[in-house]
């Protein structure tokens, strides 16, 4: 295959989208004329027979075997019982010839209806007097039409489906029969085929609680013999809460379950939240931010974080999060952070069918927590804090009244400008109301045998900083064949591309700091550059042609195979390959406030460029054994392999010195900043194997045992290997003969140990690496330096954990109830050790830390009221995590050290972490404050001794607070009427700023959603006399 097949050289953003429409359509196309193709085939297809003295029994199976179509006689028919000793043999010939070869010279005919073949005695088609015909309606409760439902003559092949209005038709012979009338989602029904008049059916819809069967990713169980603690969501759940967020819907509903979000990012699009379950179990640094996040697995493949972000809610029917050892050693190296399970929407027969979904979004920048002064407000607050009186300086040489009479003369000026009626509001200049829309396009349909799912999306996701986006494209295709000897085969194709930019109005807190008596646009309407204090205009910025653009195009196969081969073997595989391609450009103006100290013109504007490409692929294969014995009792065997291998490079180019805005091009830069361009890659493999044992003794009492041994190209050469494991017991209360009741409808109380492991760093750590440069001149050429020193003996984190929990339903499940408690203790964490300098790099990978979290988490959800027309549901989530360290390496004493010397500033204006033994990660540690002394107007700082001084100490920092609350929770509810819902939510979290409530308002396939959302949090510092 050519290198360059699928790649066309189409140059700019509009030409490149149609391109992509065009694809669109060419596969739209192509699906459904092999939809009608296969349709025209299927009913005048040709068979191939070879057959001696074969009855006609035997004849209409082989036809069967071959075609389509559906065959009705009686096979105790006297006449069909004389036809035998049948001689075929034909090739690539009609249905029609070899039925009238084979029934010539019988006293049986044959007719067809609706594909359907019927073959009656001659006798009685002369005493049948008419063709009857049943027709009638299948609706659901709510008396709305349901199309696609799938009519079936029992006994026979014979059957129809729906239309859109819900209508149905069927001519069939003169007799009786019966009508199986079947729906993915409703209960399968039988009546009584009537004749004459129209039939009304209502079906009902199958309520099977999700949370019944709990998906791993390489298996489903049931989790009424499941010891492990998981929380499954449903689709409609997850919408409930975002319509299009699905980050946000998972931390809400899971408790435990955190978002880690950053205020000071506002509601930037382009910012991908972070999830943290039960606590931070290993320490991050700044190459490495996931180290804490779960894995995340789509259809037993996994995917980022950014993947999640970016995934359509739509396609999804349930999502899994699986919290403690019993539910994640199955996972083993990447299952010490917990694992998120996905499955998207199961492939359903019938005719084709559409499904569009349309989400809009309205974000209002919520300003009223900015309680600013107003300019003369501001101009009075400077002149009191001093800032308008001399002062001399620490040289003792300032001229004293030329200093005050310059002062003066700016105060005077500001003052000025307030009489004129200058009073800037800066706050609303960077900010808009946010308009997002999401549409969602699925074409799904076929038969038994053979079905495919063609899908498209399209959203656009704004902020309430002005000119920024997140736009993600996103195609996919699945086919999935069904073959009679119990093999399923499938594939799935998607096309992801997501585009990005940042606000060109910088960020939020430029535009809080500015004064408010200094005008935003001078006199001629451009920005004004002549601002008070020196400051900066970020209007300047906004206005140049600045810009920071990103985009990701992914492709990826995933094949799936399962081979029911009876009712208690089965054998299942996936195998998956992405490619996935991103760049990124960052564009800084000649003309930017950045370059107005640079006077060498080569050294202004510049422009970043960066490349990726990761690749990776990834398979499994799982052998499953099933028994249920005569006492109730369920055996479950499941042994299975895994294979992964990632490959990520990436290159990034820097260029400065630009003419103007319009030439912004890397040819018309005049040269590098600083070196030259740079790259990375990066390697890693996989390997594992894993066993799962699970009995349950008449569905009362029940064990599970899982063990994984696992191999990663991340460790060194002498703990390459790592072994998992875990254990659980489990009680079903409500099975008991002394716990009968009506209103129990469960009571499970269950309990897990075990240890997993963490993977989740940058590759390389354990393998002595070299920088080579030509500036290293060495005695044959180009010389090296090290970078790491390597590492054999590096080996896996390992965190052992307990669970214990119970669960509770009742009154036919209107209240359920789940609590769980917890402690996970993290071993041998991979962090920097201290080694001798004369190696060449003063730290190296070691495994020397531990860490501690444990807590308590609840569940509950009510349902005071449910009717056939309205119902309401409450519901409530809440958990505490207590993180504590147990021990830390000596390098992070040293950076606790330099963290602990370093000042709360502008740029940092947040304590920096201390990581001492004994506390918290999430410490917060100040040095505390006594007020202001009013004789000098000095700080007065209060030592840890509890005496005062005027000397800032860093040394008596104490620790004030923690930035993970005592509590977190979630309480939302939901009211629902004629297909009309309305949902209400709140959020327990001390952290959070603005407001915390948020309601949304769906009507079928559509959803209306109203955010108050604060364009972000800063810190605001009094003002400086700039000397």
């Amino acid at each position: 295959m050519k290198k360059n097949q699928w790649f066309i050289p189409i140059r700019g953003n509009r030409l490149r989208k149609l391109w992509l429409m065009a694809r669109l359509l060419f596969v739209f196309v192509f699906a459904n004329l092999l939809h009608v193709s296969a349709t025209a085939y299927s009913q005048n297809r040709t068979v191939t027979l070879q057959m001696k003295e074969a009855t006609l029994e035997e004849v209409v199976q082989a036809l069967k075997l071959q075609t389509d179509y559906g065959f009705f006689y009686n096979i105790d028919n006297a006449e069909s019982q004389k036809v035998k000793g049948l001689d075929v043999d034909v090739r690539e010939v009609a249905v029609e010839e070899v039925l009238d070869h084979i029934l010539r010279k019988t006293n049986l005919t044959y007719t067809v209806v609706n594909n359907v073949v019927i073959i009656k005695s001659k006798n009685q088609v002369a005493d049948e007097k008419k063709m009857i015909t049943v027709k009638g309606k299948v609706v659901d409760k709510e008396n709305i039409p349901l199309p696609g439902v799938t009519v079936k003559v029992v006994g026979t092949n014979m059957g129809i489906a729906t239309d859109l209005d819900g209508l149905f038709s069927l001519q069939l012979p003169e007799g009786k029969y019966s009508l199986e009338f079947s729906f993915v989602g409703f209960k399968t029904v039988t009546f009584q085929a009537e004749e004459g008049k129209e039939m009304n059916i209502t079906l009902e819809e199958e309520v099977k609680e999700m949370d019944e069967v709990v998906v791993t990713g390489y298996f489903a169980k049931s989790k009424s013999s499941y010891t492990g603690a998981v929380k499954t969501m449903k689709a409609n759940e997850l919408k409930a809460v975002s319509g299009t967020n699905i980050i946000a819907a998972i931390s809400a509903l899971t408790p435990g379950l955190n978002l880690v979000e950053r205020s000071d990012l506002g509601s930037n699009p382009n910012h991908v939240p972070e999830l943290l379950l039960r606590g931070m179990g290993s320490f991050s640094s700044s190459n490495n931010s996931q180290v804490n996040q779960p894995t995340i697995m789509l259809d037993g493949v996994e995917i980022s974080m950014e993947e999640l972000y970016d995934l359509d809610i739509n396609e999804i029917e349930s999502i899994t999060v699986l919290k403690d050892a019993s539910a994640t050693a199955l996972y083993g190296s990447r299952a010490a952070n917990g694992v998120i399970v996905i499955e998207r929407k199961k492939l359903a027969e019938g005719n084709m069918r559409v499904s569009y979904n349309f989400t809009a979004n309205v974000q209002f920048p919520y300003l009223k927590d900015y309680d600013v002064l107003n300019a003369a407000e501001k101009l009075e607050y400077e002149r009191l804090s001093g800032l308008y009186t001399a002062e001399q300086n620490q040289y003792g040489d300032l001229d004293l009244n030329k200093e005050q009479y310059r002062l003066d003369e700016l105060y005077n000026k500001y003052y000025q400008e307030i009489a004129r009626g200058v009073d800037s509001d800066w706050l609303s200049q960077p900010a808009r109301v946010a308009f997002s829309h999401d549409h969602s396009l699925r074409l799904y349909g076929g038969a038994s045998s053979i079905r495919y799912e063609l899908s498209g999306r399209f959203n656009n996701t704004q902020g309430v900083m002005k000119d920024d986006y997140r736009r993600r494209y996103a195609l996919g295709f699945k086919l999935e064949y069904h073959l009679p000897n119990r093999l399923t085969f499938s594939n799935r194709t998607t096309y992801n591309e997501v585009d990005t930019k940042d606000t060109p109005y910088g960020s939020f807190s430029n535009w809080v700091n500015q004064n408010p008596y200094d005008r935003i646009y001078d006199e001629f309407g451009n920005p004004n550059r002549n601002m008070s204090w020196n400051n900066d205009n970020p209007m300047v910025e906004a206005k140049l042609g600045n810009y920071s653009i990103d985009g990701t195009k992914t492709l990826s196969n995933t094949t799936d195979v399962r081979w029911d081969i009876n009712e208690q073997f089965r054998i299942t595989g996936n195998f998956n390959i992405s490619v996935s391609e991103g760049r990124g450009e960052s564009y800084l103006s000649p003309d930017s406030q950045e370059f107005d100290e640079e006077d060498d013109i080569t050294k202004k504007g510049s422009l970043a460029k960066t490349d990726n490409r990761d690749v990776s692929w990834s398979g499994t294969l799982n052998v499953a054994y099933n028994k249920l014995t005569d006492n109730n009792s369920l055996i479950s065997v499941i042994a299975g392999t895994e294979i992964r291998k990632e490959k990520s490079e990436s290159s990034e180019l820097k260029v400065v010195g630009f003419y103007n805005d319009e030439l912004n091009f890397v040819g018309h830069a005049t040269g590098y900043p600083t070196g030259q361009p740079s790259g990375s890659q990066d390697l890693s493999s996989e390997v594992g194997f894993f066993a799962n044992a699970n009995y349950m003794y008449n569905n009362r009492y029940y064990a599970d045992f899982v063990y994984r041994l696992s191999g990663s190209s991340k460790f060194g050469a002498n703990e390459r290997f790592g072994q998992f494991w875990s254990g659980g017991l489990g009680w079903n209360l409500h099975n008991e003969n002394f716990l009968q009741s009506d209103i129990l409808n469960l009571l499970k109380v269950r309990g897990s140990a075990g240890y997993t492991g963490n993977v989740n760093f940058e590759p390389f750590q354990s393998v002595t690496m070299y920088q080579y440069d030509n500036t290293l001149e060495y005695l044959h050429g180009i010389g090296a330096v090290p970078r790491t020193i390597g590492n054999d003996d590096l080996k896996w984190e390992r965190e052992f954990s307990y669970n214990i929990g119970a669960d509770l339903s009742l009154f036919d499940q209107r209240f359920n109830a789940t609590f769980d408690y917890y402690l996970k203790r993290t071993k041998d964490l991979v962090l920097d050790a201290s080694i001798a300098p004369s190696t060449g790099v003063i730290s190296g990978k070691q495994n020397i830390g531990e860490m501690e979290n444990k807590g308590f988490e609840f569940s509950i959800d009510g349902m005071p009221i449910r009717n056939k027309d309205f119902w309401w549901q409450v519901a409530m989530t809440g958990s505490t995590n207590k993180n504590r360290i147990l021990k830390i390496s000596n390098a992070l004493k040293r950076q606790n050290e330099e963290n602990n010397n370093q000042k709360p500033s502008s740029d940092t204006p947040a304590p920096l972490a201390q990581y001492e033994v004994g506390e918290s990660t999430t410490a917060i540690k100040v040095v505390r404050s006594a007020g202001i002394d009013p004789a000098t107007g000095n700080e007065v700082y209060v030592k840890r001794d509890g005496s005062t001084t005027f000397d800032y100490d860093p040394n008596d920092r104490v620790e004030v607070g923690n930035t993970t609350p005592k509590l977190q929770g979630f309480m939302n509810t939901n009211l629902s009427w004629n297909h009309i819902e309305l949902y209400l939510s709140a959020i327990r979290n001390p952290n959070s700023k603005g407001p915390c409530l948020q309601t949304y308002t769906t009507k079928d396939s559509v959803c209306i959603c109203w955010e108050l959302l604060n364009a972000g949090d800063m810190f605001i510092t009094p003002p400086v006399p700039l000397v």
